[in-house]
């Protein structure tokens, strides 16, 4: 008999589950996929989720919940990317620094006619981006939850006008600009869970990503899974893995029933549920997705694109000499970017030795298709696989000839089995009162709750944390 059952593949259930744990709340995860976030082909390993991970620094948001919490699962440091990530347009590429003054000085430099623009923008994101850290620091919901919590947006709306005003002018600015436009757009694109971007001042939070700090760990997001896992089993907690679940029955006392590997059947039991909204058996907790909660049925959350992506092993010698770890490539300025317009690129690390041993780098490459059962048919991914290289050729020009490693049906299940895993464009409107992208954690049920970063979309990265951080809360005070 357990306190907390967790299920869920995606990141933010073993951070809820670890939470939970380190709350002495006696919890067990259930992870039905169990592909982790690193997968290896031809000897080389390749992270599965193309987000750059945010938050790690002094004081931010990642590091200092988990700090406080009692679990920081992470390499002390961590490696700090500058730059943080490249733009890459046929005839830009531009390197996103972690200072500030070199940022704007690369951003000019390409668009000199844009200087005084650019120099504005920046201090804007800086002080806007602050201002976001401070109320997520004390509002982890990003919604307010109560009526003192109302008062406290109040003394924010000031700000939140003046950055809708400012944000309306630098938008006029960018239509008369192609690539401007397109390079602002990539990095949304590479930073939030979003089609597009919503409006909000959270879009600057994510915008300063290179002045805040984007980290990659030894083994990427395994270091911190495995960390997490560690914590629920070291306290007395349970990570069943590689299962099926078959059924949930709800009421005072939850009931889930699985299959493990092996075939055997079992069943464990709980006071309370936390499940990830990308968990796709969703249907097995709640009969119709509008009767989770009020927030599913008013601003209802639509999967627009899916991540699919190609895993190359390549020889070093067709990588440019100053290649970031991350890439946002597009091909067309003048296209829309989710039309066969962008490609996100990660690298392996340079000190990888993996990659020094074998004399390979691996290189993976994504795009985002269309939630259309279709697009992801066996031929349909193939062509597209084969797409992705030809539309490299002007960025990596000797790539063809230097690949070592590229079997596109491993790549094609990969992408197919961490749908429930990595996550995708989301479509959701705004709060009608406050204009945060965010939506509740708790359900009809008293006793079950959500987690995913499709609850708070407006962060990237971090609002995956952070949901989970929340969904563990919400148990522990119900417990109170």
């Amino acid at each position: 008999m357990y306190d907390l059952i967790v299920i869920g593949d995606d990141f933010s259930s073993p951070v809820a589950a670890a939470v939970a744990s380190r709350r002495n709340i006696k919890t067990v995860l259930i992870s039905e996929i169990g592909l982790g976030e690193i997968c290896t082909i031809g000897g080389l390993d390749f992270n599965i989720d193309p987000t750059p991970l945010t938050g790690f620094g002094e004081n931010q948001v990642c590091r200092s919940l988990l700090t406080k919490l009692g679990i920081l699962p992470i390499e002390e440091q961590g490696n700090l990317l500058n730059p943080a990530y490249q733009i890459i347009l046929p005839e830009h590429r531009l390197d996103f620094f972690n200072d500030k003054e070199l940022l704007i000085q690369e951003m000019t430099r390409e668009f000199p006619q844009l200087a005084d623009v650019i120099k504005s923008f920046y201090d804007k994101v800086v002080k806007n981006s602050d201002i976001v850290n401070k109320w997520l620091q004390n509002h982890h919901f990003i919604q307010p939850q109560n009526i003192k919590e109302y008062f406290e947006f109040i003394k924010l709306t000031p700000h939140l006008i003046k950055y809708k005003l400012d944000n309306m002018k630098f938008k006029w600015i960018c239509s008369g600009n192609d690539a401007f436009r397109k390079v602002m757009e990539a990095q949304q694109a590479l930073l939030s869970f979003f089609l597009k971007d919503q409006d909000s001042i959270f879009s600057h939070f994510r915008y300063s990503a290179p002045l805040r700090g984007v980290y990659y760990f030894s083994q990427s997001k395994q270091t911190l899974l495995n960390s997490l896992i560690n914590e629920i089993t070291s306290s007395h907690g349970l990570h069943i893995n590689n299962c099926e679940v078959s059924s949930v029955k709800k009421g005072r006392l939850i009931e889930v029933n699985f299959t493990d590997r092996n075939g055997a059947t079992s069943k464990i039991s709980a006071d309370n549920l936390i499940v990830s909204t990308k968990w796709d058996k969703m249907n097995l907790v709640f009969d119709r997705e509008k009767q989770i909660n009020l927030d599913s049925l008013i601003r209802p959350i639509k999967i627009s694109h899916h991540p699919f992506t190609i895993h190359l092993g390549i020889r070093p010698n067709c990588v440019p000499e100053k290649m970031a770890r991350h890439v946002a490539v597009i091909t067309d300025v003048k296209k829309d970017i989710y039309d066969d317009n962008l490609i996100i690129l990660e690298l392996s690390s340079p000190d990888n030795e993996k990659t020094t041993f074998s004399g390979k780098s691996s290189l993976s490459a994504t795009v985002f298709l269309h939630d259309d059962p279709m697009i992801w048919s066996n031929e349909n991914l193939t062509a597209t696989s084969r797409s992705i290289i030809e539309r490299l050729e002007f960025f990596l020009p000797f790539l063809k000839e230097n690949i070592e490693i590229f079997d596109i049906k491993e790549s094609i299940n990969i992408s197919r089995k961490q749908l429930s895993i990595v996550n995708p464009k989301y479509q959701l409107r705004n709060s009608f009162i406050t204009g945060f992208a965010a939506n509740s954690n708790k359900t009809k049920f008293s006793n079950i709750f959500l987690t995913g970063a499709s609850l708070l979309p407006d962060i990237g990265f971090e609002g995956e944390i952070i949901s989970g951080i929340n969904a563990a809360r919400s148990v522990a005070e119900k417990r109170k």
